[in-house]
């Protein structure tokens, strides 16, 4: 995991200026404790910005074809980079287990709950994995976005913007009923939507 912050180090300097970062609501990021990032997903760069501009490593869930799908280089590099594999619209109970255990060590896991890229600014619209894994853990979300315009490309300019951090209290995840988890994602969508509604 000592990879992470060491390349995170020498390449947010490159993205700031590849595509022009305007970063926003650095304020609500916890400098401790455990805490799942969620963010709208528009790009296959999302992680990239993502880390940038969260000063700590990130254990992103990532769908378990970029494991299988693209050799052993990039399962390697996947792995060095700390992100692990879920199976997406599978209940996968092993990536539930992992990313729980992350939280309870006091980590960070990004979730992107859309669980697939959006190619615009349509509605945040979540599953409730990562509603899911915050009941289980008992860890509260920080809710985020990515919004630029049309498709991504160099120069132009990208916002990552961060809001308040939802408490197990405020996502009224007490029990961990299906009722609850639902109205958990509707909560975080609100947020969610709410923060690329400032653009």
């Amino acid at each position: 995991m000592s990879v992470y912050p060491f390349w995170r180090k020498l390449l947010a300097p490159v993205g700031k200026w590849l595509f022009r970062l305007q970063i926003e609501g650095t304020e609500n990021i916890p400098k401790q404790g455990p805490f799942i990032l969620c963010s709208n997903h528009r790009s296959v760069l999302d992680p990239f910005f993502m880390a940038v501009a969260v000063p700590r490593t990130i254990r992103f869930m990532a769908k378990s074809e970029l494991f299988e799908d693209h050799g052993r280089f990039a399962r390697w590099l996947l792995y060095v980079f700390g992100a692990f594999p879920v199976r997406r619209d599978k209940g996968d109970a092993e990536s539930v287990r992992t990313a729980v255990h992350i939280l309870q060590d006091g980590g960070v896991v990004g979730i992107f709950p859309q669980g697939r890229c959006v190619f615009d600014n349509s509605s945040f619209q979540p599953k409730a994995g990562a509603v899911l894994v915050a009941a289980k853990a008992q860890a509260p979300i920080l809710p985020a976005c990515i919004f630029f315009k049309g498709r991504i490309r160099p120069f132009k300019r990208v916002v990552v913007r961060f809001g308040e951090v939802l408490s197990i209290q405020a996502l009224d995840l007490a029990d961990g009923s299906l009722r609850h988890v639902r109205g958990a994602a509707g909560r975080l969508a609100e947020k969610i939507n709410g923060l690329l509604e400032r653009n």
